[in-house]
């Protein structure tokens, strides 16, 4: 099946029927109407056959699935920027992935923002945040600087202060970029750059990828504990996101548990722990990849495996929660809630728990727990089109 970006008519009520919705407040739902950008109704096929008039335009699912959409993250650098690299990029996310929401990465050098260059990246990323704000998915901007050694002394972390004020005009183009950092490039002046980025009110990621986990974790807690006692914590709206950070480690997921962080898993992690122990934790797959791939990797996951649902959910409902100024029940289909789902042909559904040892095609309604795709391994859902704001 061919992957569109649906178009009606500007508030024409929609009735889906014959699949599949994924609702926490209505599990069982197989159709559901659409109106004014909203879910306006979900329920049986039964009534939804009684609703049918002339004012309803009608979609058939063909048994296919609707669930929210998707976030993700996507990079590019300074000069691969124009508003038609830009818009291609975000086409692929929504017309081939079935993302809503998307982290759009901008990887710049501190010889990028200095005095001789400083216009032109601005002129840059003010073009391209356009087109981002412009377009229909939902754009977090990041702005990641590389090139930074700190040594410990201030001077050596001017360049995240120079970024500081560069991005402060940028902030009325859309939503205010975030900071990106390389954890072991920051680590000595660890509290400085925490202190400044949330003075500034500023969402701060640390790629931790190539960071060990008790070094991370280590520098996380001191330098929250001094936050704290400088009164200079992040907001809970703009939490420090550790990006590409895991570790096999249970009491490492339990020290962070106290320093308001969320992770973001890039890669097959250990989710499960994450989650039990509490740490917020989201997960993007790599670039270009179907999404349900890394949901897959997590439950089949050799050491650490976890439900559909939950590998589901760090996707959608989990990842949004990260995100500064994310609408509210972001990743959520109730009724009241935005309008914006994909709709995935599936071959099965399934509650699906960790290793498949054990799955219900027909769950006990009681449990109220929605379907989701079963995977095996080796097939994966195929998106048919994407919907956002009704559209």
């Amino acid at each position: 099946m061919s992957s569109t970006v649906s178009d009606p008519a500007p508030h024409a009520p929609r009735l889906l029927h014959n699949g599949t919705i994924h609702s926490t407040a209505e599990p069982y739902a197989e159709a559901m109407i659409v109106e004014d950008g909203q879910v306006a109704w979900l329920g049986s096929d039964e009534t939804a056959e009684q609703m049918r008039g002339e004012h309803l335009e009608v979609q058939d699912l063909d048994r296919g699935l609707v669930a929210p959409g998707f976030v993700g993250m996507v990079g590019l650098e300074l000069d691969q920027l124009a508003a038609g690299a830009v818009a291609q990029v975000l086409d692929v996310a929504v017309h081939r992935l079935g993302y809503s929401g998307l982290r759009l990465r901008v990887d710049l050098s501190t010889h990028d923002i200095n005095a001789q260059n400083l216009a032109t990246t601005v002129q840059r990323l003010t073009e391209t945040f356009n087109a981002a704000a412009g377009h229909a998915i939902d754009v977090w901007p990041i702005v990641h600087l590389n090139g930074v050694e700190a040594d410990g002394g201030a001077p050596s972390i001017t360049p995240v202060n120079q970024l500081l004020d560069m991005l402060e005009p940028l902030d009325a183009v859309g939503r205010a970029p975030a900071v990106q950092l390389t954890m072991g490039a920051i680590l000595p002046n660890l509290l400085g750059v925490r202190s400044w980025c949330a003075e500034a009110g500023r969402q701060l990621l640390l790629d931790c990828s190539a960071t060990e986990p008790g070094v991370v974790v280590d520098s996380m807690v001191a330098s929250q504990r001094h936050l704290r006692e400088l009164k200079q914590g992040p907001s809970p709206s703009t939490p420090t996101v550790l990006v590409g950070f895991d570790t096999a480690e249970r009491s490492h997921w339990e020290q962070l548990l106290n320093t308001g962080v969320h992770v973001l898993l890039i890669a097959p992690g250990h989710l499960a722990t994450a989650l039990s122990v509490g740490v917020p934790t989201s997960a993007a797959p790599p670039e270009g990849e179907n999404p349900w791939q890394l949901i897959s990797d997590h439950v089949h996951h050799s050491s650490d495996p976890v439900s559909v649902r939950a590998g589901f959910n760090a996707q959608t409902r989990g990842a949004f929660r990260s995100l500064p100024d994310a609408r509210p029940m972001a990743g959520q289909l109730n009724p009241g809630t935005e309008a914006t789902y994909a709709v995935w042909a599936v071959e099965q559904l399934s509650v699906q728990t960790p290793h498949s040892t054990v799955s219900a095609w027909s769950t006990d309604q009681r449990a109220r727990t929605p379907l989701l795709p079963y995977l095996d391994g080796e097939t994966l859902p195929q998106l048919v089109s994407t919907v956002i704001a009704g559209r």
